[in-house]
């Protein structure tokens, strides 16, 4: 097993790189990083279902699709990710206990006892430190995963906390109470130092490993795979499977409920929910079709149809607001 930690705290890189090592890597590799603050969600998510996107917005906070299955998870620099690339077991293809039962083991070196979830999660207690996913491609599989030491829990809760109801097939987060490591150890250091631990032990624990550094093409691979692919809106929030979402304009002095329909991060569909017959308004959301899902689209939206959204009674500052907030 080669050990690797990445000195970088871009999460676009640090995502990208997972993808690259498990396509294109015959080693058994295990990589350990810190990102700084994002969320980063699984491939089968409703990207704005999962988020507070105002408050990422506001947080400068990015949201970063993995190519893993799985719920939601918020990376800041008091949380450690960890991802085990190797061939897959010769019977099973997916078997998560052959990673979260090295998770246990190192938890246990420290003096700390820790129970499995039905879903893979790691927890201490009652609350959970340690998520997990995996990604089968051929017979490689990237197991990767988390664990809480010194996370801001706050900011975690509200950046992963959707603030509206969408309806959707995509698969939906399970919500746990959470808690960090470093309270519950015997002894105070930071996460730095707890790192240092984590890959000291991994040395041991792993018969003939060594560490490992990226090699400049490598590292080249991964920053050409993280701008064409993790940085880009099409994946993190295009990517989401279908789903609806209801609005509520204010015409003039009428509520009018609106159901909005997304496919490959498009507006398709468009329907009132109201018994007033109100052809100019329809006409007009019926422009939103073919729109991407994104804030650049509904301001160039707004922009165009300004003179047609006032005469609607509609005001547009509060219309961009309804579709992420």
């Amino acid at each position: 097993m080669l050990i690797t930690y990445r000195p970088i705290s871009d999460p676009y890189l640090n995502i990208a790189a997972e993808e690259y090592y498990v396509k294109h890597s015959a080693e058994d590799i295990c990589m350990i990083w810190v990102n700084e603050r994002s969320v980063i969600i699984g491939k089968h998510q409703n990207a704005y279902g999962e988020i507070n996107y105002p408050f990422l917005k506001e947080n400068n906070i990015p949201v970063i699709r993995r190519i893993s299955g799985g719920g939601a998870v918020f990376h800041d620099k008091g949380n450690i990710n960890f991802s085990f690339v190797t061939k897959t077991g010769n019977s099973n293809q997916v078997d998560f206990g052959r990673f979260t039962s090295v998770i246990v083991k190192f938890m246990q070196s420290l003096g700390l006892e820790v129970s499995t979830s039905k879903r893979n999660s790691l927890f201490i207690g009652n609350q959970k430190f340690s998520g997990h996913a995996e990604h089968v491609f051929h017979n490689r599989v990237l197991h990767h995963g988390t664990m809480l030491f010194s996370t801001d829990l706050i900011t975690l809760q509200k950046a992963i906390t959707p603030i509206r109801e969408y309806q959707s097939k995509a698969m939906a987060s399970v919500r746990s109470d959470v808690g960090n490591i470093a309270p519950l150890l015997p002894y105070t250091i930071d996460i730095q130092e707890f790192v240092k631990l984590f890959i000291d032990w991994l040395l041991l624990f792993y018969d003939g490993s060594g560490l490992y550094q990226a090699a400049p093409n490598e590292r080249e691979a991964i920053r050409n795979l993280a701008e064409t692919k993790y940085k880009t809106w099409e994946w993190n929030f295009g990517y989401s499977p279908a789903y609806s979402f209801t609005i509520h304009l204010q015409s003039f002095t009428k509520t009018i409920p609106v159901v909005l329909k997304v496919e490959n991060g498009k507006f398709v569909q468009c329907d009132l929910l109201s018994n007033a017959e109100n052809e100019t308004l329809i006409k007009l959301l019926n422009k939103l079709k073919g729109l991407f899902h994104k804030e650049e689209e509904i301001d160039n939206f707004v922009q165009k149809n300004r003179q047609e959204l006032e005469q609607t009674g509609i005001n547009t500052v509060t219309f961009r607001e309804l579709f992420f907030s």
